[in-house]
């Protein structure tokens, strides 16, 4: 460890506990939590999340079935985390594989059925 890297660290800082030819140290960090400046700005956004999020929860108590809007989210972010795992697969090559046909024609090439699978059970 170089302690030249955590020089003016603002999570904390070093102490030196053993001394000598090979010196030890030890991080300690500043206490939690950290102080928070909420300026005008961050109020005013944190104002208007609060009201959006009021004005959607009003409207998705006027849906007579809200999952019809919220399954959709919930593939598109089962087919974005997988992505992550690597898979080739994305969102049409889930509904093909919902539909039973991992193959669309005009969609090539298609993704092997071992990647559109495990998106499947993260969608259900």
């Amino acid at each position: 460890m170089k302690p030249e890297y955590f020089q003016n660290s603002p999570t904390g800082r070093l102490v030196q506990i053993i001394q000598g030819e090979n010196p030890c140290f030890a991080f300690v960090p500043n206490p939690l939590p950290p102080v928070l400046e909420l300026d005008t700005e961050i109020w005013r956004t944190l104002s208007d999340a609060d009201r959006a999020l009021g004005e959607l929860a009003g409207l998705g108590r006027t849906m007579p079935n809200p999952n019809l809007l919220i399954r959709p989210f919930i593939r598109r972010e089962a087919v974005l985390s997988s992505r992550i795992e690597g898979t080739q697969a994305d969102i049409t090559n889930l509904y093909a594989y919902e539909t039973g046909q991992l193959s669309i024609p005009g969609i090539n090439p298609s993704p092997p059925e071992s990647d559109v699978i495990p998106i499947f059970y993260k969608a259900a």
